[in-house]
């Protein structure tokens, strides 16, 4: 097994899922609670924070252990749209965005990762061929 591949793995990415309910959410613990109960069985997703916003915005980042961002954000799509699907209370909530998280040491970190299906973009200092 190739050691790099299984470290790069390994990497958690945290992914912003923004979510419209028609109301505001109710209490964080049952969103949680609603979101853990439908999140994939091979442990991709490690941990969940929700973090309610003003009319009806609701954030929930997902701890996603990924090889690419791409992948991460696959993950915590498709995890999301499970849990509108699933809950009643969610169900008329829609999905605005999802994305990697910056964070700032993180994201120096992904700019050296190999480049995957165009997320990586060109750091200022660099020159245009």
């Amino acid at each position: 097994m190739n050691l790099l591949y299984f470290r790069k793995a390994r990497v958690m990415r945290l992914i912003h899922v923004r979510i419209q309910l028609p109301d505001t959410p109710g209490a964080q613990k049952l969103l949680k609670d609603a979101f853990l109960s439908h999140m994939p069985p091979e442990g991709k997703v490690c941990h969940i924070s929700i973090h309610p916003g003003d009319g009806g915005e609701l954030t929930v980042g997902l701890f996603v252990n990924a090889a690419t961002v791409s992948a991460a954000e696959t993950v915590a799509y498709t995890a999301a749209l499970r849990v509108l699907d699933s809950e009643p209370a969610l169900q008329h909530g829609y999905i605005t965005s999802y994305s990697a998280a910056m964070v700032p040491a993180l994201f120096d970190r992904m700019l050296q990762e190999p480049q995957d299906r165009g997320r990586n973009r060109r750091r200022p200092n660099e020159v245009n061929p």
